[in-house]
This record gives structure tokens, sequence and C-alpha cells, in this order.
């Protein structure tokens, strides 16, 4: 039997499917009335500009998509991350609290990335996927990203040498 110490200590179990170091997380909200057009304007430019950027800062996001479905009433946000599922978290809400809040704001029942309720609210939105697959699951965004980098300028090193 654990000790109130363990128990006060263990990390809760949460939802999501692990493949490597990568993490699937979905969740699906009902949207407030209105809330599918009003998320589809705040969307229309995707994540390009500024919200990339802003959403580069977090370091562990592979990618990330927002789709509407049953006749605008319902949203899934489906990402795929690095690391553990309270970090993830974490990272949203203390680098990207206000653009979070922006984008889950038409969510019912949303209580606000800062809410000592939001990680009980988003267990309870989050489904764990039957199967995940991921094409290079012992592989960081970090790590991508220097890869990427290596290979450009490996690149620039032969063409400078043809």
């Amino acid at each position: 039997m654990a000790t109130p110490n363990e128990t006060k200590n263990a990390v809760k179990a949460r939802p999501g499917t692990k493949a490597g170091q990568s993490n699937e997380f979905t969740i699906i909200c009902t949207l407030k009335p209105g809330g599918a057009e009003r998320m589809r304007k705040l969307l229309a430019d995707g994540f390009t500009g500024e919200r990339q950027k802003n959403t580069d800062r977090i370091a562990t996001v592979h990618d990330l998509r927002f789709v509407i479905f049953d006749n605008d009433t319902r949203v899934i946000f489906a990402s795929t991350f690095d690391g553990d599922w309270e970090s993830y978290i974490n990272d949203f809400a203390s680098i990207l609290p206000d653009e979070i809040d922006l984008l889950f704001h038409e969510c019912a029942g949303y209580p606000g990335i800062h809410s000592a309720e939001i990680k009980d609210w988003i267990v309870k939105q989050q489904v764990t996927a039957l199967a995940f697959y991921s094409a290079y699951p012992e592989a960081s965004v970090r790590e991508v990203w220097k890869a990427l980098k290596t290979k450009k300028a490996f690149d620039a090193l032969l063409d400078a040498a043809s």
C-alpha cells in the first residue's frame, strides 16, 4: 500500500498514446453557439507567421490541427508532442497563455488556461487514440530542426564545392 507521501507525489495517469518519445493528444469539445464560425475566422490564416513562431517557441509540438464537425457543433484538436502530458500543458500555459485562451474560448465550459480546473477540463475532453503512428518516434522536434539545419549547411558546402 502506498504511503500518503507516495500517493501525493505520484504522477496522475493521463490519456494519450505514446510511441517512443512522441505522444498523441486529442480533445473533442462541444462548441458554443456560433463558435464554429468565430473559430473559422480566428484560424483563417492557419498556423503561419506569428502564430507559427509562437507555437515553435514551445519546441515540443510536432504537429497540430483543429477540425470542426457535427454540423458545426464540435471541434477536434489533435497534436503530437515530445515529453510528458504535464509538461505539454504547462508549456502552453506558461509560454502561450493568451493564444490558448483565444483558441479555446469557443469551447463550452472552457475555464481558461490559468484556472485550477484546466487540467481536469482537458482530461474530460480528451480521448485516447486507438492506434498511433509516428514516423520518427525517437526524434524530438529540436533534433529534427537540428538535422534540417545540418543538412542545409552540408548542402551549401556541397554546392560551393561544385
